[in-house]
């Protein structure tokens, strides 16, 4: 974002604009590069999603408040006590991101309990990345295994390694993080992790990076004018850009 309040940004679009006539092909691609950079630009300002899944008396709340760096979640050892989404909204590596802590998933009978779960469901479908987090120090139950198979791109965090480890995690999991909420050993991994899954390939410093809905709107005009035959439309385009504020 500072890049662009320096006027990286605002130097790209110039120099696209000067080049849809001279260069048509080369504003095409630089065109689409923007476009593609957009997907992590607009998400400087809302940040991305981050949901923590798991069955009930994981970890999930205490590891919230240990990557949020204080107690937001109400930490207790009776299963259930999460019935409520709840948020915080912090920074992983500077991608500002939201991060749930969610009911953990089981059957129950327990209407409030069953809404939690619910809406659990809901926020973690929405979420861009799902940190499914598994007890190291209790044996592997049917549900967890349910759980890491309808869970496929989820990073899994195998949780409580400050306690003796009944398993180890399996090859076909994929890569995952070995943390302990309780004393903070693998956090720093975990938080890695997660800018990595969100974030695979950020954008070079200095590099011009679209973060406004507007940006993407006009930028997709510009390409789609310029496609059609239409250099100095898609030239005008992009000077009402700059015009929109970079």
């Amino acid at each position: 974002m500072l890049d662009q309040a320096a006027g990286a940004l605002d130097e790209e679009l110039g120099d696209l604009a000067r080049r849809c006539e001279s260069d048509p092909e080369g504003a095409v691609e630089g065109l689409g590069t923007l476009l593609r950079r957009s997907g992590i630009g607009v998400r400087l300002l809302g940040g991305w999603r981050v949901a923590l899944a798991g069955r009930p008396n994981v970890g999930k709340s205490r590891l919230l408040n240990a990557m949020a760096g204080f107690g937001r979640a109400i930490v207790s050892p009776m299963p259930g006590t999460t019935r409520d989404v709840v948020t915080v909204r912090t920074a992983v590596d500077g991608w500002p991101i939201e991060l749930s802590d969610t009911a953990g998933l089981r059957e129950t009978d327990d209407p409030i309990e069953a809404g939690g779960v619910s809406m659990a469901r809901t926020k973690q479908d929405g979420a861009d990345l799902v940190v499914l987090v598994l007890d190291r120090s209790e044996p592997l139950t049917v549900a967890d295994r349910a759980l890491i198979a309808d869970s496929p791109g989820a990073l899994i965090a195998c949780n409580k390694a400050d306690l003796f480890a009944t398993w180890e995690p399996e090859e076909a999991w994929g890569t995952v993080a070995i943390v302990s909420a309780e004393r903070g050993d693998g956090l720093g991994d975990l938080l890695r992790r997660i800018a990595e899954r969100i974030v695979p390939a950020p954008p070079d410093r200095g590099m011009a990076v679209p973060f406004r809905p507007a940006h993407v709107r006009l930028l997709g005009r510009s390409l789609r004018l310029l496609q059609g035959g239409r250099p100095r439309a898609a030239a005008r385009a992009l000077d009402r850009l700059r015009r929109v504020g970079c």
